[in-house]
């Protein structure tokens, strides 16, 4: 009970952080200034991440908690060497031949840093060292945190390019602990274990690359239809939204390990009652943030009246960016991520086909709902694909349908 209670109390303290740190750089930056780290930290900087790290994080507790080759485990350290040509890479490239612009450098080091968090995250939380992990996953976020701080104490002045620098240095914690960790480690056969760890993860690259695609193609495409603006309004609300991501968070941290244990039939149970809920509770949240969000941010007050209904699609797709969550670890866990990846395809197709015929009468707000459209069918690509292994999540479908028919017809209404 004790170690709950910390584990709940350090949570707690830590995703406050990641949910607060953003909000209030909106007000400190500018509007292009916010919607750059938008753009770079919860767009490029996720997607570029899921092809840096190959599905290797996801690959770790398949091979560690689901198969017990712990002999693999020296394999796993070749990775962070990896990783670290993309930094030094970036630096290089950026700093001789200026290539590309600050955005993309940004997001780059960024990437670079959450493949690090990630894969050191999932290592600590298969060995349930859950503490470790909560606070190495919001790393960015606190040092964040202590940019907004120094801007306060006036020791930092508040622009992008100064949140660059920081980046950088943290980036080179994890160079400095790449090298560290691999000079420490065995050699026997480490390249032939990668070897078969990268052959089995490239799968999973490809189904979490198509996720991360979708949960931030909201601020990328916002921004090559709308402008840098635009995606700084889309990732305002979307960091408002996932507070109800952090409940789904100490459950995944927390249990991580019964993910890859429990029957099938317990989890479909479990998870159709938790879909419910988090709906539930981010309709309650979403109609009460306007009587509490005003008194600490001037951005929403002066954005809120005219982004109403795109704030209630994003929540509701919180929903669904869980559920896939969830249920990508069952899909990985049954050996089943090349068969999903198929389905994968076809929708990946068909949302390409959407956007283009659309593209001339796209808004916000229309864009948002064809994201959460696709959000709800990338779920029961999820589901067919643990059918195919004859793994059905009965109940955990019937849940997300109703979301989904419910959130369209309050939708209607709001509009």
């Amino acid at each position: 009970m004790r170690k709950n209670l910390i584990f709940l109390f350090s949570f707690s303290l830590v995703k406050g952080i990641v949910f607060l740190a953003p909000l209030l750089l909106a007000d400190i930056l500018t509007g292009k200034d916010f919607g750059v780290l938008e753009y770079s930290l919860a767009g490029i900087g996720m997607l570029l991440n899921a092809v840096m790290n190959l599905g290797v994080q996801g690959a770790y507790p398949y091979f560690i908690i689901r198969k017990k080759m712990a002999k693999l485990k020296n394999g796993f350290s070749l990775h962070p060497l990896w990783l670290t040509l993309f930094f030094i890479g970036n630096q290089i490239i950026y700093f001789s031949f200026k290539r590309y612009g600050l955005e993309i450098y940004l997001a780059i080091n960024i990437s670079y840093i959450i493949a690090n968090q990630m894969f050191f995250s999932t290592k600590l939380k298969s060995h349930s060292n859950i503490f470790r992990a909560v606070f190495l996953d919001a790393g960015i976020y606190i040092l964040l945190l202590f940019f907004i701080i120094g801007y306060y104490l006036k020791f930092i002045t508040p622009s992008i390019s100064n949140i660059s620098v920081s980046l950088f240095f943290y980036g080179c914690v994890f160079v400095v602990n790449a090298f560290y960790r691999f000079i420490r480690e065995s050699k026997k056969t480490i390249f032939n274990h990668y070897k078969k760890i990268l052959k089995f993860s490239i799968h999973l690259l490809i189904s979490s690359l198509f996720l991360f695609l979708l949960t931030v193609s909201g601020r990328i495409l916002s921004k090559h239809f709308f402008g840098y603006e635009a995606t700084g309004i889309y990732g305002f609300y979307f960091r408002l939204s996932a507070i109800v991501v952090m409940i789904y968070q100490v459950i995944s941290i927390r249990y991580f390990k019964e993910l890859y244990t429990k029957k099938p039939k317990i989890l479909d149970y479990y998870f159709s009652l938790f879909y419910f809920f988090i709906f539930v509770l981010s309709i309650i949240i979403y109609f009460i943030y306007p009587y509490l969000v005003p008194s600490f941010s001037e951005y929403f007050v002066n954005t809120y009246p005219n982004n109403k209904a795109l704030f209630f699609v994003i929540f509701c797709q919180m929903t669904f960016w869980i559920a896939s969550a969830l249920q990508s670890n069952i899909v990985d866990r049954e050996g089943l991520s090349k068969v999903n990846n198929l389905y994968f395809l076809g929708l990946f197709i068909l949302s390409i086909v959407v956007l283009y015929l659309y593209r001339d009468y796209l808004t916000l707000l229309s864009l948002t709902f064809i994201l959460y459209s696709l959000f709800f069918m990338a779920n029961i690509t999820q589901f067919l694909a643990l059918r195919t292994k004859k793994i059905i999540f009965k109940k955990s479908l019937l849940s997300l349908t109703f979301v989904y028919i419910a959130s369209c017809l309050m939708l209607i209404l709001i509009s």
